[in-house]
């Protein structure tokens, strides 16, 4: 290996530069949601992950002021919802105060785990809270999937430097990478 001297732009970063920075990486736009006292609660997150396949888990992180956060790590189920592109009304229902963020939009909650399911979702999955790890001003929350739930191609909307886009399908890259992090 060669080492050689430090990138000139390598600096160690104040918080809203290392914000800035990190909005170069894409994620997606989900809702983590519950039934609690008979009505759905929910949040958006941009922290979504696959975390692992033996046991089958993933994770979302949620800010520790969050008043939605709570009611989701004591839950006994939460489904996770993936926004497709065209969901930007879905985004500024959850703007709202926590008690009327489903009051406009088209869900309906799943029959055998008792979850909110936003209609059209392209990707939902259904679990239930497996454990919480300290993440800073953030719990990371793992949770046990149960059930996926695929409808149709539609695509993700997307958060990367600091707005809501969408993925361009005139540029995939053609590769055989089919798992990162694995060798």
């Amino acid at each position: 290996m060669t080492v050689g001297p430090r990138p000139a732009d390598a600096t160690v970063p104040d918080h809203l530069s290392f914000r800035t920075a990190m909005s170069r990486v894409p994620t997606s736009v989900i809702v983590i949601a519950t039934i609690h006292d008979g009505e759905p609660i929910g949040m958006l997150v941009g922290t979504f992950t696959s975390v692992s396949l033996s046991p089958m888990l993933v994770g979302y992180l949620g800010e520790r002021t969050s008043r939605t956060v709570p009611y989701l790590l004591d839950a006994d189920r939460v489904s996770c919802s993936v926004l497709r592109e065209t969901d930007l009304a879905t985004v500024e229902e959850f703007r709202k105060p926590m008690a009327s963020r489903f009051e406009r939009l088209n869900w309906t909650i799943d029959d055998e785990f008792e979850v909110p399911l936003l209609a059209g979702a392209p990707l939902t999955v259904v679990g239930k809270p497996h454990s919480v790890c300290d993440a800073g001003d953030h719990i990371f929350s793992l949770i046990e999937v149960l059930a996926v739930r695929t409808n149709g191609p539609s695509r993700p909307l997307v958060f990367c430097g600091g707005r809501l886009t969408r993925m361009d399908p005139s540029h995939v890259v053609d590769s055989d990478i089919w798992q990162l992090g694995w060798t």
